[in-house]
């Protein structure tokens, strides 16, 4: 197993962070760039159901909020964020080249909204509760994230999927109006063959061949071992990798088994992928050379989690993070929802 020692934490918290005090079991996260730097420098922590959304900014170690709605709270720029059910996510409305919009959805209603930022106030450039460019937005099981569709390097386009329906769309944005580029209604036949059959089914965007831009689709089966990599040719979507026994050593043969596209080695491109799973400290960061796939950093089940964190909660998530005001993603934030507890974490040993 890889020496924990690899990543060490920058920051530690078991009361929460910059205000916020992550005590509740709904609590979610993501990075932002909220000041339109291209540096996805800020964290986003929110409480779906309860109004609540904060966003810190990052002074040495030191985090504060530029944003700020306590529990209960009004939410953001008029979206209530009301409902458990709501998630929220970064996205390149304008193609800019920088993730300064925020995507709020609400799955099983049709209601997503698009939120720009102007000097801490936020106001909706898009709003529908009908779906949005023909993805109606009204099974409880739908997600969406942004993605690089036309290999530019700006995560400028919207993937909405359902899965257990074969159902995804790539909607692509010219100026608010909102139209696939790719669909497969529900129930559907999935992408690139892959069927997309399971509720279980996971799909993030990647960088595969090192370009610097995620414009790949990984699509994971936790507790199958099945994973599978798709390539983009003028929207015609086919794999460069298939495995029905994991990936790069990680079995990916539990049900909590989480997925994401990581800058591993400060280079500013998401070209390794790390998969975990919470409650057991197994965590692994694969490089991919010709589609081989091997660990950088691997810690197996059970393990001891990386940089001192041990990963032994099943509620544990983690993400990347620019800590350190740059265009790469290269650090790492594990928190603990009803706990308080957040680490940031650093990569000692950025080289393959």
């Amino acid at each position: 197993m890889s020496d924990p020692s690899t990543f060490k934490p920058v920051y530690q918290s078991s009361s929460g962070i910059g205000g916020f005090n992550l005590l509740d079991p709904a609590d979610l996260s993501f990075a932002f760039d909220y000041d339109h730097t291209g540096s996805l420098d800020h964290v986003v922590l929110y409480q779906p159901g309860a109004g609540t959304i904060w966003i810190l900014k990052n002074d040495k170690g030191t985090f504060s909020p530029v944003y700020a709605q306590g529990a209960p709270g009004n939410g953001i720029g008029g979206y209530d964020l009301a409902s458990t059910a709501d998630r929220v996510f970064a996205f390149d409305y304008d193609h800019s080249g920088k993730l300064d919009h925020l995507v709020l959805y609400r799955p099983n209603t049709g209601i997503v909204w698009i939120l720009k930022n102007n000097a801490g106030t936020f106001n909706p450039v898009f709003q529908s509760s009908s779906g949005i460019g023909g993805f109606n937005l009204l099974d409880p099981n739908d997600h969406a994230f942004a993605f690089d569709y036309d290999r530019s390097g700006k995560l400028d386009h919207l993937v909405f999927y359902q899965p257990g329906a074969g159902t995804i769309w790539i909607l692509k944005n010219d100026k608010g109006t909102f139209s696939p580029v790719y669909a497969q209604g529900a129930p559907g036949n999935g992408i690139g063959g892959y069927d997309l059959a399971s509720t279980a089914d996971r799909v993030i965007a990647f960088d595969y061949d090192h370009s610097g831009k995620p414009d790949h689709l990984v699509l994971y089966r936790p507790n199958t071992g099945i994973v599978w990599i798709l390539k983009n040719d003028s929207g015609t979507f086919s794999p460069v990798f298939q495995s029905s026994s994991g990936i790069g050593g990680f079995n990916l043969l539990d049900p909590n088994d989480h997925a994401f596209a990581f800058d591993y080695n400060k280079n500013r491109k998401l070209d390794h992928l790390v998969f975990y799973q919470p409650g057991a400290g197994t965590i692994w960061i694969l490089k991919n050379v010709k589609g081989t796939f091997s660990a950088v950093y691997a810690q197996g089940a059970p393990g001891v989690g990386i940089g001192g964190y041990d990963l032994a909660s099943t509620a544990d998530r983690v993400y990347p993070f620019a800590y350190g005001h740059g265009l790469d993603q290269a650090y790492l934030v594990l928190y603990r929802p009803n706990t308080g507890i957040i680490w940031i974490l650093e990569n000692n040993n950025p080289k393959d």
